[in-house]
């Protein structure tokens, strides 16, 4: 085969991806169908833009793993490994992706970007008995991540992982429907209160408190602002992608729109944390999505199965659902 045959073929190729849009498959999700395939409380997304390859969150455990293979994906390959918050159900399998990488380091060199912030120490109460459980990164993966990890922090606003690719974070709750999260705890140091402001705290550091007494630690409300949305730009539009949104859907998707003032939301591929919320939540949230006019829709996750049903209803086609192994062309 001649140079500029094979060139040709390249180019024709790369059209037909450009055309077809991009290609999303299911590594980690809490529904599975498909025989072969785990499935668990979490999320875990392989992607493929234009020109390169991310995963986008690991779950809790090896189960994305597991289904990369089955499913013939190279991670080693990726262009980045983006984590979209703190949680252990989505950084949960940072553990089983250290214990296969720590004999050689990393030597891909894949850059692992997450929010400095995702690294409080994070808590939650049982939905049932309210008891305090750990929800945050395991202490052994936030150790390989910072000494061996190719790992690049994101802070608060509006980053560039590269061209046509940003990250989102520290999302302004704006919406009269959706609240800071209840349930969900931080760790917050008293050294913190005198350097930073902590937003829901009203603590104030006396003068005269003594120096050794700045390590005390105590539990404030997690504002989730080391949530960070992932944003890129095709040529249908803005792909956008949330882990959980904790924030809130809403006030996550007007973030975006201020973000990138004039530019269509092609689709919204997300965790929506609507599982359990009121009805009145559920009904602004669908009617707001409505109105975006947003061209692909994929709930997940944490949406709730209740939630998905509903907004499948109300979207029709516009709607796709997802699951464990499948792959969906945005």
């Amino acid at each position: 085969m001649s140079f500029f045959l094979y060139k040709a073929i390249m180019q024709a190729k790369k059209q037909q991806r450009v055309k077809m849009g991009m290609k999303i498959k299911v590594l980690a999700e809490n529904t599975v169908y498909k025989r072969g395939y785990l499935g668990e409380h979490g999320l875990s997304l392989w992607m493929e833009t234009k020109e390169k390859q991310y995963l986008f969150d690991m779950g809790q455990s090896g189960v994305f793993l597991q289904n990369a293979d089955k499913m013939n994906l190279n991670l080693e390959q990726l262009d980045g490994i983006i984590l979209s918050h703190g949680h252990y159900d989505h950084c949960g399998g940072m553990l089983a992706w250290t214990r296969k990488h720590k004999s050689c380091e990393n030597p891909s060199g894949i850059p692992i970007y997450i929010n400095r912030r995702a690294f409080d120490r994070k808590y939650s109460k049982h939905p049932v008995t309210g008891d305090l459980l750990f929800s945050g990164i395991q202490e052994d993966a936030e150790k390989w991540m910072k000494e061996s990890g190719n790992l690049i922090c994101t802070s608060e606003g509006r980053s560039e992982v590269t061209e046509d690719v940003y990250l989102l974070s520290k999302i302004p709750y704006a919406t009269d429907f959706e609240a800071v999260p209840a349930r969900f705890l931080k760790e917050v140091r008293s050294e913190m209160y005198q350097n930073e402001e902590e937003p829901g705290n009203e603590y104030q550091q006396p003068e005269n408190l003594e120096k050794e007494k700045t390590n005390q630690s105590h539990l404030a409300a997690d504002t989730m602002e080391d949530e960070q949305l992932l944003v890129i730009r095709e040529d249908q539009g803005l792909c956008v992608f949330a882990g959980c949104a904790h924030p809130g859907m809403i006030n996550c998707l007007n973030y975006v729109r201020s973000s990138f003032p004039g530019e269509h939301i092609h689709s919204l591929v997300a965790g929506m944390h609507l599982k359990g919320c009121r009805a009145k939540q559920l009904k602004l949230t669908i009617e707001s999505l409505q109105e975006m006019d947003i061209d692909r829709i994929v709930p997940l996750h944490c949406t709730g199965m209740l939630a998905i049903a509903a907004i499948k209803e109300a979207m029709g086609d516009k709607c796709l659902l997802a699951e464990v192994g499948k792959t969906i062309v945005l």
